[in-house]
């Protein structure tokens, strides 16, 4: 017997823009959405990069 299996999206939904700019405070005033946007995406790169540096670094400790 299969099963179908729903795999989600692995990755999440992004942080909105507006939460962004709470974030980024008084830094996000002068700001455009574009500008927020590509802060957000630059963040996100960076999160992943780290993650992946952290788990390497995990597999290369055992």
């Amino acid at each position: 017997m299969e099963y179908d299996v729903e795999r989600a999206d692995s990755r999440p939904e992004p942080i909105s823009i507006a939460r962004c700019r709470e974030l980024l405070g008084e830094a996000a005033e002068s700001m455009t959405d574009q500008d927020i946007e590509d802060v957000r995406r630059h963040a996100e790169t960076m999160a992943c990069i780290v993650v992946e540096m952290y788990q390497e670094h995990c597999r290369v400790s055992e």
